[in-house]
């Protein structure tokens, strides 16, 4: 009798579970590849997605033997530290030339990476277009004004100031592996864009600063419904065709759905690169304006609440450490402070960066695994690379 109804029970969970699968197809298939290997160079666990076209115009030149600005030894101790710290790239631009181009055995500079949130940088450039081109009103404007469902809700005034600078008070969503909740759908369900809207609002917006990724989704929402165009479009009219990008990909939730804007923009190590160059020359790539200059420089002004946060990016002007540093997967952790005070950075998951130094006419790409519970080592040091560029430099030879 005991046996009968365990098997029983055993049945009623089978089609419980199968029900579930048919119901949801993509939410369970991905939920089972989480707990498979990620080092799958076709990154198939972030399907589907759509194409962002590149013409790889820009090409950043690369400096001759007797053109180098940062000496051989420091550059070789640079590679040597990317391989120690399982990076797949590193790229170092100093005054406009590529100092040295590194990839780990099996990447080149047409392969393509995982972003991580390093995407999120990519999203002021985007709203700031979208105002430039009057599609956007300001960056002062409610949500409210672009996401009708809130439109009479107390979320719809939140601005976008305040969800550029991660101050939006709504609720962050702790890491979840149930499938049944809105921490786990908000990034993995087939329709992520009802799981956002449900997002609660937890605090006073603009009182704190609070890192969560349901900000910068709801940025790319704002994007799509402002200019009436697919996201992954707008990327490539606004910033990638115009920067002389190659061909890069977006992990959608679902076919013709929502692109994710909080991570997961696969492009190779070299757009980034070109991405940093026009972040150091405040919003123009290779004699193309993208963006006002003036916007730059707002977005990488330290925000009201947290002094290493601009616009959706990182900032390493404090001498104090980044209270976020002891968040091993994010690597912030360092040993020395930045050596420029004005440098800031591109930041994912596993240590991707862009680092940018203004003052030193530098840019810096990193890339590495990234994913996994901690895809970088507990060794990284978050300043490492930046500093001994820096301490470096030498005068070109005659």
């Amino acid at each position: 009798m005991i046996k009968k109804g365990l098997f029983s029970l055993i049945a009623l969970i089978s089609v419980g579970i199968g029900g579930a699968y048919l119901a949801e197809p993509v939410l369970w298939s991905r939920y089972v590849g989480l707990f498979q290997t990620f080092d799958d160079p076709s990154f198939e666990y972030l399907r589907p997605r759509e194409v962002i076209s590149g013409g790889k115009t820009y090409i950043i030149p690369e400096a001759t033997d007797d053109e180098h600005t940062i000496s051989k030894e420091a550059l070789n101790a640079m590679r040597a530290y990317a391989a120690d710290q399982n990076s797949f790239a590193l790229i170092v631009v100093h005054q406009g030339k590529i100092q040295t181009e590194w990839y780990a055995e099996g990447y080149d500079r047409d392969r393509l990476t995982q972003s991580q949130s390093m995407h999120k940088s990519v999203l002021p450039i985007l709203i700031q277009a979208a105002i430039e081109d009057s599609d956007i009103g300001s960056l002062n404007d409610p949500i409210g004004a672009y996401i009708e469902e809130w439109q009479d809700d107390p979320r719809g005034a939140i601005t976008i100031t305040q969800l550029l600078h991660m101050s939006s008070g709504l609720f962050e969503y702790p890491f979840s592996l149930n499938p049944f909740t809105d921490a786990f759908r908000w990034l993995f369900d087939e329709d992520t864009t009802p799981v956002l809207l449900r997002t609660p609002l937890d605090w006073t917006p603009g009182e704190k600063f609070e890192y969560n990724n349901v900000n910068s989704e709801l940025l790319g929402l704002i994007v799509e419904r402002a200019t009436g165009k697919r996201y992954s479009a707008y990327v490539e009219e606004k910033l990638w065709q115009p920067m002389g990008a190659d061909r890069a990909e977006l992990w959608l939730d679902s076919a013709g759905r929502k692109a994710h804007s909080s991570c997961c923009l696969l492009a190779p190590a070299m757009d980034w690169a070109r991405f940093g160059m026009m972040m150091l020359n405040r919003g123009e790539v290779n004699g193309t304006r993208i963006v006002d200059a003036a916007f730059i420089d707002k977005m990488i002004t330290a925000s009201p609440t947290f002094d290493w946060y601009g616009f959706q990016i990182w900032l390493g002007y404090a001498l104090e450490e980044n209270p976020r540093a002891r968040l091993l997967a994010g690597a912030y952790q360092r040993t020395d402070p930045f050596d420029a005070q004005d440098a800031y950075y591109a930041s994912g998951f596993g240590g991707q960066r862009v680092y940018v130094v203004p003052s030193e006419d530098l840019v810096i790409v990193r890339m590495g695994p990234s994913s996994g519970r901690a895809p970088v080592k507990d060794t990284w040091d978050n300043t490492f690379l930046v500093n001994t560029a820096l301490r470096n430099k030498i005068t070109p030879a005659d």
